[in-house]
């Protein structure tokens, strides 16, 4: 399925000024558009995985990290020279948020012995 890369970059667009007027909801529902669509690039991706991260939300952080890299190892199949290093930062920052998760996880289980 082709998707319309104009429409994404506007997406994308969008998503960065709702992002400086403070309104996340609506930047999280434009770049999850483009995350939906398999979108070749890494910003939906890299801001999503952040604005999650701050909003606490390791789930959706996970989630989008876990796409991400889906899309980059295709990328780097493609042999499009960015795809591996972008690649390797989000396989870290998913380690990153998988560990948090798991330290989470720890600290709620403590807390109820």
């Amino acid at each position: 399925m082709e998707f319309n890369e104009n429409l994404q970059a506007e997406r994308n667009l969008k998503g960065a000024e709702f992002e400086k007027t403070g309104d996340f909801e609506k930047a999280i529902e434009v770049y999850e558009e483009n995350v939906a669509e398999s979108f070749k690039g890494n910003h939906p991706y890299d801001r999503l995985a952040t604005i999650y991260k701050n909003q606490n939300d390791i789930e959706n952080e996970i989630r989008v990290l876990e796409k991400a890299i889906i899309v980059f190892e295709e990328i780097t199949l493609e042999d499009r020279l960015e795809g591996l290093p972008k690649l390797f930062r989000f396989k870290n920052r998913l380690e990153k948020a998988i560990e948090t998760k798991k330290q989470l996880a720890k600290q709620k289980k403590a807390k109820l012995k």
